[in-house]
């Protein structure tokens, strides 16, 4: 019988301590590295559908609510064939 056999195993990784949950949800914070907001920006993002502020673009939720010129249009043969082969068989 081999010697470690007898001994049993241990193993190598040691733990330090038992884990302690919080009891309740932390306060939200913003990351250290981010940057601050506008003042007005949590009333805006609240604001289901389509937003105009003065923050940026309008935000669309679906693509029918945009100006139809950021519609999907249909891809012709060459086009789906230049996607497809990641753009090789044009050479």
């Amino acid at each position: 019988m081999h010697p470690s056999a007898r001994l049993g195993y241990t193993p190598l990784i040691k733990f330090i301590g038992k884990r302690s949950w919080p009891s309740g949800p932390s306060t939200p914070h913003a990351h250290p590295a981010g940057v601050t907001l506008p003042a007005g920006f949590s009333k805006s993002a609240a604001t289901p559908g389509l937003s105009k502020s003065s923050l940026g673009p309008a935000i669309f939720n679906e693509f029918w609510e945009a100006p139809k010129r950021f519609w999907m249009r249909e891809l012709s043969a060459d086009e789906m064939i230049a996607i497809e082969t990641g753009g090789a068989s044009k050479w």
